[in-house]
């Protein structure tokens, strides 16, 4: 992570914009998620040339707790035309949750899906008890830098 910033946003209660349904994730959709990571991360500066393979064993060891303790409760996905089109996986990380990835499939882009995924995890993480959101961003990645800042992200 040493190419990547580090982010905290102190929680606190957010309005969700859109008309998106969150469906949990699990186990069965481990294939599924690691097709559209792989779409969402291609050709950007997130992208280390993984294989499709890769991303599976990464998303799996994120849902099965190897990396941290996943919280399913507060991890969605949003899906469109039947197809996965927005991501938030969100884990412990040295006791904090963190957003272990948030990614919108190329052609769901700008329709607002991760800023309402990330709204929507933090005010689940405030009913759970948690006061922080930790996450690490490429800072090339723009978009997604404003995007977190807009919602109260600081750097670490």
């Amino acid at each position: 992570m040493s190419e990547r910033i580090g982010m905290i946003c102190k929680l606190a209660p957010q309005e969700l914009k859109g008309i998106y349904t969150f469906d949990k994730i699990d186990s069965d959709d481990i294939d599924g998620l690691s097709v559209s990571m792989l779409d969402a991360f291609k050709d950007t500066v997130d992208f280390n040339g993984e294989t499709i393979e890769e991303l599976n064993k990464e998303i799996c060891s994120i849902v099965e707790s190897t990396f941290g303790t996943f919280i399913p409760d507060a991890s969605f996905q949003i899906k469109q035309n039947g197809e996965i089109a927005a991501v938030v996986l969100i884990s412990l990380f040295k006791g904090k949750p963190f957003v272990s990835e948030l990614f919108t499939v190329k052609k769901y882009l700008k329709q607002g899906m991760a800023s309402n995924l990330l709204k929507n995890s933090i005010n689940v993480l405030m009913n759970l008890g948690y006061d922080d959101l930790i996450l690490y961003v490429h800072p090339e990645n723009a978009a997604a830098v404003n995007l977190y800042k807009k919602i109260g992200f600081i750097e670490l």
